[in-house]
C-alpha cells in the first residue's frame, strides 16, 4: 500500500495518565436544595420535601416525592425532535390503565419549562395519576413527567409546575 510502511517490530509506549476533571471523583448525587446540575447543562430547583436520587438510562433527572409508604416518580429525559403529541400521552394513559384517546380529545395546557414553551398533559386514572410537559426544541423532545397516587400527585401538582418552570434546558 503506498503512504504504508511495514512495521520493524512491536514496540510498546507507556504514557502517564494526567489528573483530569473527568476521571476526578464526582458525587452520586448532587447536593440537596437549590439549582441542581446535571448531564448535559440542565438545572432546576428541587422543591421542598423532594428527594434527588441516581439517574437511571434516558433519564436526566430523577426524583422522589415520598409521603409514608406512597410515592411519586419525577423524572426529566428528552428523546429526538418531532416527537408525536398523541403517541406519547396515549403511551402514560396505558401506564394509568386509561384507553387510548383520539387527538381531539387532548386537553394540552401551556407551561413554561425555563424561557421554553411546553405543554402540561394531566391524566387521572383509578389510582394513579401522571402530570406529564413536552417542549419540543429543534435538536430534541424534552420530558417532564410526575407518576403516582392520586392523591398525592394532585397534592403536589404545584409544586411540580415550579419544578417544571425552573428547569434551565441546555
Amino acid at each position: 500500500m503506498s503512504g504504508c510502511k511495514e512495521a520493524e517490530g512491536i514496540h510498546q509506549v507507556r504514557v502517564p495518565a494526567e489528573y483530569s476533571e473527568r476521571r476526578a471523583a464526582k458525587p452520586a448525587l448532587p447536593p440537596a436544595g437549590g439549582n441542581q446540575p446535571v448531564p448535559d447543562g440542565l438545572k432546576y430547583k428541587t422543591p421542598e420535601g423532594w428527594t434527588v436520587k441516581p439517574n437511571s438510562p434516558f433519564r436526566l433527572a430523577s426524583l422522589d416525592v415520598i409521603d409514608g409508604d406512597r410515592k411519586c416518580d419525577v423524572s426529566v429525559s428528552s428523546l429526538g425532535p418531532d416527537q408525536p403529541v398523541l403517541e406519547n400521552v396515549n403511551r402514560w394513559r396505558g401506564q394509568i390503565k386509561l384507553p387510548a384517546a383520539a387527538e381531539s380529545e387532548l386537553q394540552l395546557k401551556p407551561i413554561k419549562c425555563g424561557v421554553a414553551d411546553g405543554s402540561l398533559v394531566e391524566l387521572v386514572g383509578e389510582t394513579e395519576t401522571i402530570l406529564a410537559v413536552m417542549v419540543s426544541r429543534p435538536d430534541k423532545t424534552w420530558f417532564v413527567k410526575l407518576q403516582g397516587p392520586n392523591d398525592l400527585a394532585q397534592r403536589e401538582r404545584d409544586k411540580f409546575v415550579a419544578f417544571t418552570e425552573s428547569i434551565e434546558l441546555p
